[in-house]
């Protein structure tokens, strides 16, 4: 399988706190972290015609096969982790409305629950391998 790449906003506080949970759980070093709005981001949405302005979203990309947006890419994201968090992927099974419906309420109000960084930090030196530019 293909390196999986985590797209994420890079100024969000909750997403940063997310990644660095996902560096610690990925203890076969199978994924990869990106900003939005870094050269692999812009990548992503290029190739898609995508506008990144109009993204509120993590993305679970595997380059060349599949991709991934919202709720269905924490999925994914579980699925990959395997181990006990395969388990979690049974929420999977809720109706998409009600998964897709938490995870964009979550998403509109990021900044105003968790706050924004005035830019995205670096990571921990023992995971910087992990981040793409």
């Amino acid at each position: 399988m293909k390196t999986p790449i985590i797209l994420f906003d890079g100024p969000c506080v909750l997403c940063n706190a997310w990644v660095n949970r996902l560096c610690q759980w990925d203890r076969k070093d199978q994924l990869r972290f990106a900003s939005l709005d870094s050269k692999t981001g812009q990548q992503f949405f290029k190739e898609r015609n995508l506008d990144p302005n109009e993204f509120e979203s993590v993305v679970f990309w595997i380059p060349n096969v599949t991709y991934a947006l919202e709720a269905q890419a924490t999925f994914e994201l579980f699925k990959t982790l395997g181990g006990g968090f395969k388990m979690l992927t049974l929420f999977n099974m809720l109706p998409n409305s009600l998964t897709r419906g938490v995870y964009r309420l979550i998403a509109r109000n990021r900044y105003r629950w968790f706050g924004k960084l005035d830019a995205c930090p670096l990571p921990n030196p023992k995971y910087a391998h992990k981040f793409l530019k």
